[in-house]
């Protein structure tokens, strides 16, 4: 079963862009772009991603891919 990894469209659109690339890649995650999740103004001030529901952070675009992978570890672990 793929882990959804979920984007506003709105947060950092352009930085982000090899992130999501990087997570379409993976053959474990399914990437979607989701006009709101709920966060309102959070897509202003930091890139974030809904990994199966779980709202994951970080303070700089290049951080959240390894946010994201290291979540995603936990995940299949479990």
């Amino acid at each position: 079963m793929k882990i959804n990894v979920k984007f506003c469209p709105c947060n950092f659109e352009d930085e982000l862009e090899m992130t999501k690339e990087k997570l379409r890649d993976r053959s474990d995650l399914e990437v979607i772009e989701e006009r709101c999740l709920l966060y309102c103004g959070q897509c202003l001030i930091q890139p974030f991603a809904l990994v199966n529901g779980e709202n994951i952070v970080a303070e700089e675009p290049d951080h959240l891919y390894e946010k994201i992978d290291d979540y995603v570890s936990r995940i299949h672990s479990v």
